[in-house]
């Protein structure tokens, strides 16, 4: 049985707002979620709008177990691009190579630095370990020699590992499947937009990219970037060969005063842009193992995390105009696939 929710703002736009890259606590929530949801917040004309659909056990463990194997590793390794999900800038936690320069035109969770007397022509935030895989469309961040921005393309690790890119398929075609059930006129929507550029397409799904993340607590963000008329999609993963067991870590909506408590097998369908988190990780042993990564000791905890959805700028790269046939083709294509 699946239970409907409905929740009310605890803060307006403009005071959740103001605790941007913070982090809150499962105290900070009066719902956690372990079951069956639909929820739904109630907006100021009193109209309801959908939060979140979460679903317990419905992907397989050879599934989940695949895409475990394939991005364990890169969900580890670090960037500093992660902006207010990074969380409040800790000085300890920025690149080393930054700690030796002067910082300049710091904020609440980014800074510039001067190097040679030069002011960096980019900020950086927190390192965190999350990492992307799929394809990924035009920033401003990166440029080639001339001054172009760099195109739509494959992400290194789908070029670099293809192998272990090709494994993890069957696992991010369950996940559009669910995404299609749960919220299907989201879904239809996102799937349209996503093959319109079938080279940067996952396998004919909703999908062009997927993000990363591994024993990550994510500050107070919503996502940029992504197909605003689409929905994320979260997927949880405990990695067995890690023995940091953990309690806690929910993806938490404040404003709402609601989380979910997302495990290995479950499926959260969730408006990625409203403000969320997570929150702290509770260790289930006396004592969390330590990692030590280049000299600094760190809390290790087993939660592999997978974000699926769509990059709005990849229609960016398509070479042809968009005509009603094209849509018409890809109409009838949904009705075969889905139906």
């Amino acid at each position: 049985m699946v239970k409907r929710i409905i929740v009310e703002p605890l803060m307006s736009d403009e005071e959740i707002a103001q605790y941007e890259s913070d982090y809150f606590d499962s105290s900070d929530f009066h719902t956690i979620i372990n079951y069956d949801a639909d929820v739904y917040s109630k907006t100021n004309d009193g109209q309801l709008k959908l939060l979140l659909k979460f679903r317990k056990k419905v992907i397989d463990k050879t599934l989940t177990d695949m895409a475990l194997e394939s991005y364990r590793t890169q969900a580890k390794v670090k960037h500093n691009n992660r902006g207010a999900a990074a969380g409040n800038l800790d000085y300890n936690k920025l690149p080393k190579f930054v700690r030796k320069y002067q910082l300049t035109n710091t904020h609440k969770f980014r800074t510039g630095y001067i190097k040679n007397g030069k002011k960096s022509a980019s900020s950086l935030a927190n390192l965190a370990p999350s990492n992307i895989a799929g394809y990924f469309d035009t920033q401003g961040r990166i440029s080639t020699k001339n001054g172009n921005n760099v195109p739509c393309r494959l992400t290194s690790f789908t070029s670099n590992h293809s192998d272990l890119w090709e494994k993890s398929l069957p696992f991010l075609v369950r996940c559009d499947e669910l995404f299609s059930l749960l919220t299907p006129e989201r879904h239809y929507i996102q799937w349209i937009k996503a093959n319109l550029t079938p080279e940067f397409n996952i396998c004919e799904t909703a999908f062009s990219t997927v993000t990363l993340n591994y024993s990550w607590r994510t500050g107070l963000h919503r996502d940029q970037g992504d197909f605003k008329k689409g929905f994320g999609n979260l997927i949880v993963i405990e990695d067995h060969k890690n023995p940091n067991t953990y309690q806690g870590c929910y993806t938490g909506f404040p404003q709402y005063g609601v989380a979910v408590n997302c495990r290995t097998g479950d499926f959260l369908a969730m408006d990625v842009h409203e403000w969320h988190c997570n929150t702290e990780f509770i260790p289930k042993r006396n004592k969390c193992e330590e990692r030590y990564s280049k000299g600094v000791k760190e809390w290790h905890y087993n939660r592999l995390s997978i974000v699926c959805y769509l990059r709005d700028n990849m229609l960016n790269c398509r070479k042809e105009n968009i005509t009603r046939q094209d849509i018409e083709d890809l109409e009838q294509r949904y009705q075969e696939l889905y139906y």
